[in-house]
């Protein structure tokens, strides 16, 4: 294993390459294959011999929560919890996407996401961007290209929600299929 880190994290008290080394030690202890980890400008990264989640063999992270922490153990629980979220939230991805897929109407397709409206964090946009580029990697394209539409949508949708305009969104649901309705009679 590899172990890297920047100069400027370097006078951080214990956090040194011997302190990175046991953390890529434990980690790769509990993930069961080899693990290289870089720390450097606030950022830590993680990349595995295989696959963590989603295809992908990376995690980056904000280094700053980390920083506190003194023993290798603790960062490795943090490692392993974000790798872990990941992994639930790129199967999330997944799952909305077969919803969707299986949607038989628009207005179906937007109950199914403003359903979840609250669940969009930042690791799930994580793990979206990570399947969209998994995909491009195996050339999926048209998985690409909705991928590509449902984040834009969902980001809609998560700045309307924070904004306190989710009942309004419902109501323009409701208004589009009052609408379908009208003009399929």
């Amino acid at each position: 294993m590899s172990t890297r880190i920047s100069p400027d994290r370097s006078n951080s008290p214990g956090i040194g390459p011997e302190f990175i080394s046991e953390v890529e030690d434990e980690l790769s202890r509990r993930l069961g294959q080899p693990v290289t980890m870089v720390l450097g400008d606030g950022i830590v990264a993680v990349r595995a011999a295989g696959e963590l989640f989603a295809g992908e063999s990376v995690v980056v992270m904000d280094a700053g929560p980390l920083l506190s922490r003194k023993r290798p153990a603790e960062w490795a629980d943090a490692l392993e919890r974000k790798i872990s979220r990941l992994a639930r939230r790129a199967a999330d991805v997944e799952h909305l996407y077969t919803e969707i897929q299986k949607s038989p109407s628009p207005e179906k397709t937007g109950a199914i996401v403003l359903e979840h409206a609250g669940d969009y964090d930042d690791d799930f946009f994580q793990a979206l961007a990570t399947v969209i580029a998994h995909d491009k990697a195996r050339l999926r394209l048209r998985r690409v290209r909705n991928f590509e539409a449902l984040r834009a949508y969902l980001r809609l949708v998560r700045r309307r929600a924070r904004a306190g305009e989710t009942a309004a969104m419902w109501t323009e649901l409701a208004q589009g299929a009052a609408q379908e309705t009208d003009l399929g009679r």
